[in-house]
């Protein structure tokens, strides 16, 4: 069950002080100082567009309803990313053996101004993008300002954008980690991170946006970045390969050879595509990578075999650090 905590914390001045209500979703392992550790926080102010420096308030008025509509939101998320939701096919961190280890907790903040240092969402520049997006640096800032060391953060916003996106982890590649084969190469599931993986996402997010935009934040620059299947590309992903033919075999991955998906499911490649995917974890459903606009029936998406298998072993290599 969860778990409600309200507190009040101020710092030097008056002007700095703010207040907040935690709820404990999940702890994790409380055996550890620094357990893998998912956050929801409420973004205070928007930046209206991205690098534009004009902020406005957004989820910032400590308000009952304000409070409601964030927990509302927070339990979706929670609810998606453990696979709890009606119909969902993918149970996601619920499928690992690790997921009683896993912390994950939401933070609703109020009292701070709405500038430049509260500004943790922005909206795109561009007329019709729909889309928000993290400011990593003031995300980072605002974690260590609030003394929380997460590895994953959801943003949550009330912006009239509804499109989510995400930035994957940048992974401290100067420690250690779980060595893992991939196409004769290796990469690292590294143990900690330099900035954390984090997901712009509305309040009237549904379906599967927040398993979705986490597969791509707990993704890594650089050990593996797990990439949008809904479009072409023509440079390769942990997920997503260019060429064609498309050959028989898409990858291997821990001594285990993956398929490729000649056929993209249901929804079929376009003929100027020259990417191409991996085998499927059923075949009459996209990959959630690949489910943006493209099903009917979100909910029964799955990850396809290596994503998931990616991802388990990633959450392997966080819990046990």
């Amino acid at each position: 069950m969860a778990k409600r905590r309200k507190s009040k914390s101020s710092k030097a001045s008056s002007s700095d002080r703010y207040s907040s209500e935690i709820i404990r979703w999940k702890d994790g392992d409380t055996t550890k100082a620094d357990p893998f550790f998912i956050l929801i926080l409420n973004n205070i102010a928007l930046e209206r567009p991205l690098d534009s420096h004009n902020f406005v308030a957004d989820m910032s008025t400590g308000s009952k309803a304000d409070r409601a509509l964030f927990e509302k939101s927070a339990e979706y998320i929670k609810k998606n990313l453990f696979g709890e939701m009606p119909g969902q096919a993918e149970k996601l961190l619920a499928d690992s053996p690790h997921n009683q280890k896993i912390k994950l907790w939401s933070i609703y903040v109020w009292g701070l101004a709405a500038n430049d240092a509260s500004s943790l969402v922005g909206e795109h520049r561009l007329q019709g993008s729909n889309a928000i997006r993290p400011r990593r640096d003031a995300v980072v800032a605002m974690l260590a300002y609030l003394g929380m060391n997460a590895d994953i953060v959801f943003l949550v916003t009330k912006s009239p954008y509804k499109r989510a996106t995400a930035l994957p982890t940048t992974d401290d590649d100067t420690r250690g980690g779980i060595p893992a084969t991939y196409d004769g190469g290796t990469i690292t599931h590294r143990f900690y991170h330099q900035f954390p993986g984090m997901v712009a996402i509305n309040v009237t997010s549904s379906t599967m946006t927040a398993a979705h935009e986490f597969g791509h934040a707990f993704s890594s620059y650089t050990n593996g970045h797990v990439a949008d299947l809904y479009n072409d590309s023509n440079a390769p992903f942990f997920n997503l390969k260019v060429g064609r033919p498309i050959p028989d075999n898409f990858s291997s991955y821990q001594g285990k050879t993956y398929l490729s998906d000649k056929a993209r499911d249901s929804l079929g490649y376009k003929p100027n595509w020259v990417s191409y995917h991996s085998e499927l974890a059923d075949p009459a459903q996209p990959a959630i990578m690949d489910y943006y606009t493209n099903t009917t029936q979100p909910m029964l998406c799955l990850h396809d075999k290596i994503t998931k298998a990616y991802i388990m072993d990633r959450i392997a290599a966080k819990v046990s650090r």
